[in-house]
């Protein structure tokens, strides 16, 4: 007889597990399914994405400020980079969260199977056991949450040895190459590149479209390129990699890659495959439902998150829009809430934070100066640099700049654009001041503490009408 429960969740990521503590506020009783070996939630962010991945590149960050601790005073001879011991400290950050997570399950009453889950029909699912068996589940509401995988071309299939993928990096204990091909230079591209970077290897990053992070203000595109050459990182935009022309036949990987300057051949220890990723569907039987999902794979949703089958909700990277952990988390909460009727607001997407943890880091959220100059917008925009910042120039970071994007006709915030120290940190005012509606003299108006990285961003909102005191 099958167990009945308010709400099954299907995936035990941020759009898992975070609705599944919700909805449990909410008196729902929930069950979450989660096929990962060893049971383990978070999905791919906190098993082998954002959490193993910045805390490689705590150490990579590490590692620079000790070698350049010399203008400090600090004079460091032979300083040594023991690669197990970080991956050690690597898993050890995994593993307390993962139990973290565990235990807020435990907390809030939520049944956790541990299998892969499959429709039956649209209120019945099936949970093939990793550890054998079947159990059938049914529930009043259902919501997909199975997130996404590392996708790869035809020609540059993952072998995990010399072509390797992020969940490859996250996953290695003992060897650091000396030298990397990072095939695009989205957010994962350029986080690995600099943190291989950090640890001694020779990077070369290669790009199809006209720009690194391109999907980042053209002058952050720009900015982060100049300092990725000054720090050694070869940058290839505009380039063509050749999947059949990969040779795997010596030490480590041969690509012809094609640019406007004609035809070379690139060599390395491994090349990193960093082009996207796909959304996991394929063992859910969609079939027996009426969700659709378009050409690439991605479930169709309302603002609410609800599929077109009525009782069948999905949030996460499985329905396209940004795929990041955060943003995953919210749209289940708000999937949650809007089941039990308590009438939420849809997210903004202007008001999802995008950041980058490389060196220098990147940060945005909201529209750019042409995406609302597109969208009809008269615009005022400023561009403040971090140089004019006491505190950047004492912690030793004084490059990159913050720009504001404003409304002219009526002063609101449409977006802002960050690269340089903690701006993944700092970006966070200026995406509540948005929700709230503030402006950016509202923001200026705001006393911020001296000396702190955080008056870059009261200066650069002042800045936009012209008021900046230090630039």
């Amino acid at each position: 007889m099958a167990e009945k429960f308010d709400l099954v969740i299907i995936g035990g990521g941020n759009a898992g597990y975070i609705p599944a503590i919700r909805a449990s506020q909410l008196g729902m009783s929930v069950a979450l399914i989660e096929k990962r070996e060893g049971g383990y939630l978070g999905g791919t962010c906190l098993n082998v994405g954002c959490i193993p991945t910045k805390a490689l590149l705590q150490t990579a960050s590490m590692l620079h400020e000790f070698k350049n601790g010399e203008e400090f005073g600090i004079k460091t001879d032979g300083v040594e980079f023991d690669y197990p011991t970080t991956a050690k400290r690597r898993d050890q950050v995994v593993n307390q969260l993962r139990r973290g997570v565990a235990g807020l399950m435990k907390k809030n009453k939520v049944q956790v199977y541990n299998g892969v889950g499959s429709f039956v029909e649209p209120k019945k699912i099936k949970v093939a056991l990793n550890d054998g068996g079947e159990e059938e589940l049914e529930a009043e509401h259902v919501l997909i949450s199975t997130g996404s995988a590392v996708n790869t071309l035809p020609g540059l299939e993952i072998d995990h040895e010399k072509v390797i993928s992020s969940d490859d990096v996250v996953n290695e204990n003992e060897h650091v190459p000396e030298s990397v091909i990072v095939l695009g230079s989205g957010a994962v591209g350029v986080e690995f590149a600099s943190m291989y970077r950090d640890f001694g290897a020779e990077v070369t990053v290669v790009e199809i479209l006209d720009r690194i992070v391109p999907l980042e203000d053209p002058e952050i595109s720009a900015e982060l390129e100049k300092q990725f050459e000054n720090r050694g990182i070869r940058v290839m935009t505009s380039t063509k990699a050749d999947p059949e022309s990969l040779d795997k036949s010596g030490d480590g990987v041969k690509i012809k890659v094609e640019s406007e300057d004609g035809e070379e051949t690139l060599e390395a220890e491994k090349l990193l495959v960093a082009i996207g990723r796909k959304t996991v569907i394929e063992d859910l039987n969609l079939d027996a439902t009426k969700v659709e999902t378009n050409d690439r794979g991605v479930i169709q949703v309302d603002e609410f998150y609800r599929t077109g089958e009525d009782s069948v909700y999905a949030a996460g990277d499985v329905i396209g829009g940004y795929w990041l952990a955060h943003a995953a988390g919210h749209e289940g909460i708000v999937a949650v809430e809007h089941m039990a009727g308590e009438d939420p607001l849809p997210i903004d997407q202007n008001l999802i934070p995008r950041v980058t943890f490389c060196r220098p880091e990147v940060a945005s959220f909201g529209l750019s100066r042409e995406q609302a100059e597109e969208q009809g917008y008269e615009v005022k925009e400023s561009k403040f640099p971090f140089r004019a910042i006491g505190k950047a120039l004492i912690e030793g970071e004084p490059n990159g700049f913050v720009k504001v994007v404003a409304d002219a006709e009526t002063d609101l915030i449409l977006g802002m654009h960050a690269i340089g120290p903690h701006v993944t940190e700092l970006i966070a005012e200026g995406v509540f001041a948005k929700l709230v509606e503030g402006t950016p003299q509202e923001i200026g108006m705001s006393v911020h503490a001296h000396p702190t990285l955080a008056e870059v961003i009261g200066e650069s909102a002042m800045a936009v009408d012209g008021h900046a005191i230090h630039f």
